[in-house]
């Protein structure tokens, strides 16, 4: 998503589910919202979402959640922890379990790492990017209806 050198121009860029959240910095930031103007045609409607800091610095540190299906065929085990080495950082870790055809399982472990930024550093990295409407929303509106809210929504104009 640094790099979209070698795509068309369109209408409208989606971006969502925590993607921006998993780059290391506002530079990388900064240089995706630039290359999504690049490749939006004027007046192009950018559509994306983020994790909050108080969803990274309040709700995450100490989450835990577990599942298990019916049959006992899959599980899967997600703990939250802050990162202490990047603001507004979190780290979770993931681990699945797959029932095999001979009843033994196979585990499979994934380590994530995730940030938010605060919200005037995203909209300030927007309009240096291009964009000269920004609305900002929560609980998939564009709306702001929580100030505790855990995502922001953005529809972002050139």
């Amino acid at each position: 998503m640094r790099d979209l050198a070698d795509l068309e121009k369109f209408d409208v860029i989606t971006c969502y589910a925590d993607s921006f959240c998993y780059l290391d910095d506002e530079s990388d930031l900064f240089q995706v919202f630039s290359e999504v103007a690049n490749h939006l045609k004027d007046d192009g409607i950018f559509l994306f979402d983020v994790i909050t800091p108080h969803q990274t610095d309040d709700i995450y540190p100490g989450y835990m959640y577990n599942y298990q299906d019916d049959d006992h065929r899959r599980a899967f085990m997600w703990q939250s922890y802050a990162n202490d080495d990047v603001e507004h950082g979190v780290i979770h870790d993931l681990t699945f379990f797959n029932r095999l055809p001979n009843d033994e399982y196979d585990r499979l472990s994934e380590t994530h790492y995730e940030r938010a930024y605060d919200l005037d550093t995203i909209k300030e990295l927007l309009k240096h990017a291009g964009f000269n409407s920004i609305e900002v929303g929560s609980d998939f509106s564009l709306e702001m209806k929580d100030k505790k809210a855990t995502r922001w929504f953005f529809k972002c104009q050139k």
